[in-house]
């Protein structure tokens, strides 16, 4: 199974996709994406249109897992909110499964471990780190995916 992970960042999103299953994931990618200085919010949407066909395409996933911010600030809701309008239809139309997740939803026992385990460090440990993008965002989208496998 090919589970993407989606982070929306305020300039552009992190994705990762997983294979595999729960207790064994492997990652297949992992990326970085910046946005362009679009003059206007709707170049910024048919940017996020193709960016997630592009992803659709590539990887063919058979589940989307988004990992949502609930206390965007004004500069942040274009970026943030209106991208998940557009993935969530392209998923429509390809037929995929999406699910929302917050940080409050990746704990330890999500993943089978013992809650004293601090999840952001067992992905060190368990995947490596990978720098210079290997940061708490690019993790969230790791998460969203590994939390559908």
């Amino acid at each position: 199974m090919v589970v993407l992970g989606i982070n929306l960042v305020k300039d552009g999103l992190r994705y990762c996709v997983l294979e595999g299953n729960k207790n064994a994931p492997n990652i297949v990618h992992y990326e970085k994406v910046q946005t362009n200085n679009f003059p206007n919010t709707q170049q910024l949407m048919n940017w996020y249109e193709t960016t997630f066909q592009n992803l659709i395409t590539r990887f063919t996933p058979e589940t989307i897992g988004i990992k949502v911010s609930l206390n965007a600030k004004k500069a942040e809701i274009a970026p943030w909110y209106y991208p998940l309008g557009i993935l969530h239809n392209l998923s429509y139309r390809n037929q995929i499964n999406t699910f929302e997740f917050v940080s409050g939803n990746f704990t330890a026992t999500k993943f089978g471990m013992d809650k004293t385990v601090n999840i952001y460090d067992y992905i060190d440990q368990y995947f490596g780190v990978f720098q210079p993008k290997w940061d708490k965002n690019q993790k969230y989208a790791l998460l969203s995916a590994w939390m559908l496998l």
